[in-house]
Order: C-alpha cells, then structure tokens, then sequence
C-alpha cells in the first residue's frame, strides 16, 4: 500500500509542476504574443544548428505532428521561425530555423528558465540534482514502456 501512496504523491505533484510551469510560460510569454506551447518549439529549434524539420521536432518535443504543424504555422506568421532556404523536397522535409526575432525571444526565454531554475533548485546540491532527474529518466521510461505494452 505505501508504494501506491508514494505514487499518488508523485503523480499528484508531477500534474501540479506540469499547470504552474505552464502558467509560468504563459506569463513570461504573453509580452512577446507567444503562448507556453510556443516555447518548446522554440527551445528544441534553437538547441540544433540547421534547423529541425517537422518529424524531427515532433521527436524532440514529445508531442504529435499535428500539434508541430499548428505551432509552427504561427511561429511562422509571427516571424519567430521560418523555412531553411537550403532544404530540399517537400514541405514536411524543409527544417525550420530562427529568425532574428527568435534568435532574440529565444535568449530571452534562456534566461527566464535560468532564473526559475535557480530559484526551484538552487540551494539543492548538484549531486542530488543528478539523482532526481536521472531517476525521472527511468520514470519516464518505464511509463512509455507500460503504453507500448497496451497496444
């Protein structure tokens, strides 16, 4: 029984983190008309020079192609991202890259998680930081593992 209890817990508080970290995101981004959604795109094209194409940032992401179809059309249309110009074939192969203006937002949103970052984790030790994401890691892991189980 303690270990359901222990797993209340978590996902308890994982679904809590997830809401404030979200309401963060909406918060820091609504000076630069971007919604939280809008900030893992960002974040996943600004860590691979050359741009990702649409599969692959639905990879990096963990979300479905569509929702990556939608969130970059209004990237786009904000003039955050846009098409490598080198790319080769179709639509769906073309990598999107930053503009300056996402080059720009994109440094900005660097720094905020910075600054949420040490000041969630700050005065807990590098070790243990360590620790707690690699078991996160194995959580996530084992979880994805149990759904491709059900199908």
């Amino acid at each position: 029984m303690e270990n359901v209890g222990h797993f209340s817990t978590f996902v308890l508080s994982i679904d809590r983190i997830s809401k404030n970290i979200k309401r963060i995101k909406d918060k820091e981004m609504e000076g630069f008309g971007l919604k939280s959604s809008h900030v893992i795109v960002l974040f996943n094209i600004a860590k691979h020079d050359g741009g990702l194409n649409s599969k692959q940032l639905s990879e990096a992401c963990g979300v479905d192609k569509s929702f990556i179809s939608r969130t970059t059309a209004e990237l786009e249309e904000k003039n955050y991202i846009t098409r490598d110009k080198n790319s080769q074939g179709s639509i769906y192969k073309c990598k999107f890259v930053l503009t300056e203006k996402g080059v720009h937002v994109t440094s900005v949103i660097y720094e905020k998680i910075s600054g949420v970052v040490k000041k969630v984790a700050g005065n807990i030790p590098d070790h243990k930081k360590r620790t707690f994401y690699e078991i996160l890691e194995v959580f996530d892991n084992n979880i994805a593992d149990i759904l491709k189980e059900e199908k």
